[in-house]
Parts: structure tokens; C-alpha cells; sequence
């Protein structure tokens, strides 16, 4: 669907609702002008509210994610350098430390130069674009855990955001992440 069916369909809608007036009315409103001056704006305001659903798709992912198994929680935004595209920054761990106590770093990372970097702060997803409504993918998923970079695709739907991460796109994990707060509400209504 693009962004003039909407509008097209609405400003139909708007004509019908004229020709409903009834005949005296609708020659009136038409004589005037008013018919077509209504019909326009009818369309522009259904047009501005097409692309605020577009914005509001985007902000669908926009946010705060907690990670399959709550290991990390991920903040997806604009990308620094293309605000067309959306990244996605490690923002917390569940754990912090290794297992001797020091701070967890990307220790698996090919470039000898980022294996000192703290895993906090670092972008594990770059350069997604929407591709369809909910879908995003054209972009890089890093895992950390192996220092790999795969392909991949999100899907938001239902509150839920599911990442597939794919090695030459034959090898392919899906994970379901959720809203830190969205987990917070089931385990209190759980009575856990």
C-alpha cells in the first residue's frame, strides 16, 4: 500500500459524505467551490496522517529492548551517520563482569584494536533500513558472544521484536526480544 491510497480512499469518502447532503446542499457546495476545497483538504489531512503512521512504524522499534533470556538490554535509533537508518547499542548487561570479575570487553573481536572495548556502548545492530511495514533488514547484526558479523532481519509485531541473524543466509537463529517494561508487567501480574 503506498502513501496516496489513503488519501485517495479518504477523499472518496469525503465526496460521499457531500453527495449524501443531498442534492439542494451538494449544488451549493459545489457552486462555491466548497465541495472541491473540502474534498483537498479532507485528502491532505488524511495524507499527513499516513505518514505519521509511517513515523509511527519506525517508532515501533525505536527503544529499549530487552534481549532473549534478558542477557542485555538494546537501544535502537538513528544511526549516527545515515538518521535514514536504525542502530542498535548495548546499553546494559545482566552481566556486567566475567567470571574473574573484570569488566565484560569484545574479547572475540577480529580487529586486536576493539577486544579491549567494554561491551557497553558498543553497536551490535547497523544500517537496518524498513523494507516492508514492521520489517527491517540491509543491515549488520555483531554478536559478541563469537565476534561475527551476520545478515539479517527484524520483525515487530504484537510488541515483540524478532531478530534473525543468518551465515551466508543458509545458517540462520532467530531470538524474540520484548520491552524491558513489558517483561517487568508479566512477571508482577504472574505474581512472581
Amino acid at each position: 500500500m503506498t502513501m496516496i491510497e489513503p488519501a485517495t480512499r479518504m477523499a472518496l469518502a469525503a465526496r460521499r459524505i457531500l453527495w449524501a447532503m443531498g442534492p439542494r446542499a451538494r449544488r451549493r457546495a459545489e457552486a462555491s467551490g466548497a465541495m472541491r476545497v473540502a474534498v483537498l483538504l479532507f485528502a491532505t489531512a488524511c495524507g499527513s496522517v499516513a505518514l505519521g503512521q509511517d513515523k509511527a512504524q519506525r517508532s515501533e522499534i525505536v527503544g529499549r529492548w530487552a534481549t532473549q533470556g534478558f542477557g542485555s538490554i538494546v537501544e535502537f535509533r538513528p544511526c549516527a551517520e545515515d538518521k535514514a537508518a536504525l542502530c542498535g547499542r548495548i546499553l546494559w548487561l545482566w552481566e556486567e563482569n566475567d567470571a574473574s570479575g573484570r569488566l565484560r570487553t569484545d574479547r572475540h573481536n577480529p580487529d586486536s584494536e576493539l577486544k579491549s572495548r567494554s561491551l557497553i556502548g558498543i553497536d551490535i545492530v547497523r544500517g537496518l533500513r524498513e523494507t516492508a511495514a514492521g520489517t527491517w533488514s540491509g543491515g549488520e547484526l555483531y554478536n559478541p558472544d563469537d565476534g561475527r558479523t551476520y545478515t539479517g532481519e527484524i520483525h515487530v509485531k504484537r510488541g515483540t521484536l524478532e531478530l534473525r541473524g543468518c551465515a551466508l543466509r543458509v545458517f540462520c537463529q532467530t531470538q524474540t526480544w520484548r520491552r524491558p517494561e513489558d517483561v517487568i508487567k508479566a512477571v508482577s501480574a504472574a505474581g512472581l
